[in-house]
């Protein structure tokens, strides 16, 4: 489902691409911040990390989050998070999806040795995550992504952690993706994930490259014709809600490194084209 919601969760990486890694830094004057575009979720091989992020890292006093990892991952959360994921009132996929979307859905489903029956409760947009989730799963792509891994760093460094967005802020935007439009989210769904194998490289040269123009051309341009609503959603409105968030961490005597979702760097509404128009400089770190 990449390119409708959650591309800029899932990119993997691959240690023989491009050596130059999405990092950048934010200035104004003396200040500056440091931001790098990030992948959820990675391969066990991917690790170590580009030596970009370590060095930011080391450099840092405060890592930035898109939201609060420890409490997302917590039992109490992700109990929490079944009303957000789960259908209601009785309620299935089949309700939302065309009698030809729910047979493909099905049919996706029983080539991968899986039953439709065991994600007919979940609502659209996370079964679009989910179908995405058996892609990479299936590709070898399950670790804990940059994002866990320099959280769970960070605590044992004792480094603050601040974040842009409450756990349940997040989960009820993922919730609401789509809507009215669950049967054509599902049906090119489908179709993306038949392409992930072909795409992934692509998409992983790009960001080892920190090519953001190329990035932008294999992960935005065709949500943001296809599916403006949920390009602005899931992108640009937070993107802009982000900004305010960022200028805040300016005028201090602490060094922070944003870690974000990579595709929102990238593209004519990014966080770093929208901070430049701000009056901040941008360049690679």
């Amino acid at each position: 489902m990449y390119k409708i919601l959650f591309i800029s969760l899932f990119m993997v990486l691959q240690s023989f691409y491009a050596q130059a890694a999405p990092v950048w830094k934010i200035s104004k004057g003396d200040d500056f911040v440091i931001i790098g575009g990030t992948i959820h979720v990675l391969s066990a091989t991917d690790y170590p990390l580009p030596e970009e992020f370590e060095k930011a890292y080391q450099a840092s006093d405060t890592l930035v989050f898109e939201s609060d990892i420890v409490r997302m991952n917590s039992p109490e959360f992700q109990q929490q998070s079944l009303q957000y994921i789960l259908l209601q009132d009785g309620k299935t996929i089949k309700d939302f999806l065309s009698e030809q979307t729910y047979q493909d859905l099905e049919t996706h489903l029983q080539q991968r040795n899986l039953s439709l029956q065991q994600f007919s409760m979940l609502k659209p947009s996370f079964l679009s995550v989910t179908l995405s989730m058996i892609e990479l799963q299936m590709m070898g792509v399950s670790s804990a992504g940059v994002d866990v891994y320099y959280s769970t760093k960070g605590m044992g460094d004792q480094k603050q952690a601040k974040w842009f967005e409450e756990p349940e802020e997040q989960m009820a935007m993922l919730a609401d993706m789509g809507k009215g439009e669950e049967d054509a989210m599902i049906a090119y769904s489908l179709k993306d994930v038949a392409k992930i194998k072909e795409m992934m490289p692509k998409l992983i040269n790009a960001w080892r490259a920190g090519d953001l123009d190329k990035l932008a051309e294999i992960g935005i341009d065709e949500m943001q014709r296809d599916y403006p609503e949920i390009y602005d959603q899931l992108l640009v409105q937070r993107n802009k809600n982000w900004l305010p968030k960022i200028e805040q961490l300016f005028d201090n005597q602490q060094n922070e490194l944003i870690l974000v979702g990579a595709l929102h760097l990238a593209g004519e509404q990014s966080v770093l084209k929208l901070m430049q128009e701000k009056g901040y400089s941008i360049e690679k770190y």
